[in-house]
């Protein structure tokens, strides 16, 4: 049986006792009651808490290991230079040197070594030539200049003292003389000139904005030795003092400066003689020269303008400033490749005995001195085509007032002395200059100027050139051999001989073609000895360089060079 059966029948039996509890009866029948087996639950009772536990989450370590390759560049070694960070220093330099026309020549140097706070030395120089250039007077001379100098720090401070001395002998030559008539001694004249000065000024390596001064003075006495063999040195002296300052200031974009010297020179000739041929005057000027130059500078990424003003006042001639406007502007272009510029400048030179004996040593004693004053208007553009080459072209248009010029004395000698004249001068030229340098090898400068003058009194613009060309180049071959050439020509030069002749046409006057070339040989066996050679004028060309006085011909001078 089933035990769904068995649940039927059970049902239905309960229900028959109920229906005969008032009726009973009785059935009977077999059947087979089959017990199912009991079990034993063998699970636990166990107590469930209403508070779940979170579970403890754990990560297993993967112990994984990555496959890695390592590749090695290698690197290209470097050349490096082992030098020495500074090199040894001689203080002391000797050139001693001897040439044709028996010319001797010797420097001597010596300065401090390396020193922060201080440096001083002295320079000494020497050149003379005893020969005599043919068909002339004796033209022998001799040059003496020194100087010592110095730089010291303190603090912020820095003092520059110096002293300098020349003493120059020579001859007026300028007289034809083939019958050796004049003596070495005849001619002859000697200046001497000594001096020093001093400099004061600040400095600084950090803050720039802040006022930078220098204050200078300077005194200079150059004076002829009388010679009582010749009457017509009748001993020139001269005095040069000159104290100023000069000031800078930086502001942002701009830069302030102001300049002020006060100039003074006194000249006279033949004072305390009175001995003196007729016709020969005793002179004696002095002059006081007062200049203020303030000018301001504004400046951005590529242009640069300055404006200012060039303020001169002579005493006793002028009772008013002569004023000069100072106006420059500038533009780059091109990272500096080009550069265009204009400007106008100028100011007054205050001459003196010194200043027109150096231009021409074969002057007169007695000259009057006035002041030169220039103004200059220019334009061009300069620049740099690649690291090696740079060039400028400028034209220009100067005024010079009161220009010296040299004319051929008559009246107290036979055309060998010159005369000091002033003229009103206008030149409107141009010139242009070119560089080439490739490292410390080689360097190549090319230069030429022309220039067109316009005289107000004179017949020209005596002795001064039309056109100038000019050709430097040194070449150092493995730091042994260096080697310096050059060359000057020079050409439309006008002298007042042409006065003197029959013809008076523009070829009598043309003083000629000044054509120069030089060459310098330098061998270095050390860094403390070496040997020179010298070639001048390889052309071999009597040239006047004023007239009547021709140049010595083809000169070599050799020597050598010695450092302790």
């Amino acid at each position: 049986m089933t035990k769904c059966k068995q649940i039927i029948l059970a049902i239905f039996t309960l229900f028959s006792l109920g229906v005969n509890a008032q009726q009973p009866w009785t059935y009977n029948t077999l059947g087979e009651r089959i017990i199912t087996p009991a079990y034993r639950i063998t699970e636990n009772p166990s107590v469930f808490d209403t508070i779940i536990p979170s579970p403890t989450v754990q990560y297993p370590l993967l112990n994984r290991n990555m496959r890695t390759e390592i590749t090695v560049t290698p690197i290209e070694p470097s050349k490096i230079k082992i030098v020495d960070p500074l090199d040894k220093l001689y203080p002391g330099y000797i050139k001693l040197g001897i040439g044709n026309y028996a010319s001797p020549l010797g420097e001597f140097y010596f300065n401090s070594m390396r020193n922060r706070r201080m440096n001083y030395g002295v320079a000494l120089k020497h050149n003379s030539s005893f020969g005599n250039i043919k068909g002339y007077a004796p033209s022998s001379f001799d040059n003496t200049t020194g100087r010592v100098f110095g730089d010291f720090f303190a603090g912020q401070f820095r003092i520059q003292p110096e002293l300098n001395y020349e003493n120059h002998g020579y001859h007026f030559y300028g007289i034809e003389d083939t019958t050796n008539f004049y003596s070495k001694d005849s001619l002859k004249n000697r200046v001497q000139g000594f001096g020093g000065g001093v400099k004061f000024s600040n400095f600084t390596a950090k803050d720039s904005a802040r006022l930078m001064y220098m204050v200078h003075t300077n005194y200079y006495y150059f004076h002829e030795f009388l010679q009582p063999t010749d009457t017509l040195n009748l001993n020139a002296k001269n005095h040069n003092f000159v104290i100023g300052t000069e000031m800078k200031y930086r502001f942002k974009r701009n830069i302030f400066s102001v300049d002020f010297d006060i100039n003074y020179a006194k000249y006279n000739y033949n004072l305390k003689d009175t001995s003196f041929l007729v016709g020969f005057d005793s002179r004696e000027q002095y002059n006081w020269l007062f200049h203020l130059r303030p000018t301001m500078s504004s400046y951005g990424n590529k242009w640069k303008i300055t404006y200012g003003v060039d303020l001169n006042l002579e005493t006793p001639v002028d009772t008013v400033f002569k004023v000069i406007p100072v106006i420059e502007a500038k533009y780059s272009l091109f990272n500096d490749m080009f550069i265009p510029y204009v400007g106008i400048d100028g100011g007054v030179q205050q001459q003196s005995f010194y200043s027109l004996n150096r231009m021409n040593q074969y002057m007169l004693s007695s000259a009057n001195v006035l002041n030169t004053k220039t103004t200059n208007i220019y334009y061009g553009i300069k620049g740099t085509l690649s690291k090696k080459i740079s060039f400028n072209v400028r034209g220009f248009y100067k005024l010079y007032d009161n220009l010296p010029l040299f004319i051929n004395d008559t009246n107290y000698s036979d055309m060998y002395r010159f005369r000091v004249t002033y003229d009103r001068v206008n030149v409107l030229g141009v010139n242009a200059s070119f560089s080439f340098q490739a490292a410390e090898k080689f360097k190549l400068d090319l230069m030429g100027e022309y220039n067109s003058y316009k005289t107000n009194f004179e017949l020209y613009a005596w002795n001064l050139p039309e056109y100038i060309f000019t050709l430097r180049a040194n070449y150092n071959l493995f730091d042994k051999l260096f080697m310096k050439a050059d060359f000057t020509l020079q050409g439309g030069r006008k002298s007042t001989g042409g006065i003197f002749e029959t013809d008076q046409t523009s070829a009598n006057y043309d003083l000629g073609i000044l054509a120069d070339a030089n060459l310098h040989l330098e061998y270095r066996y050390s860094k403390r000895l070496s040997a020179f050679l010298q070639f001048n004028n390889l052309a071999a060309q009597s040239y006047q360089r004023w007239y009547g006085y021709p140049v010595q011909g083809f000169q070599v001078l050799g020597g050598f060079t010695f450092g302790f």
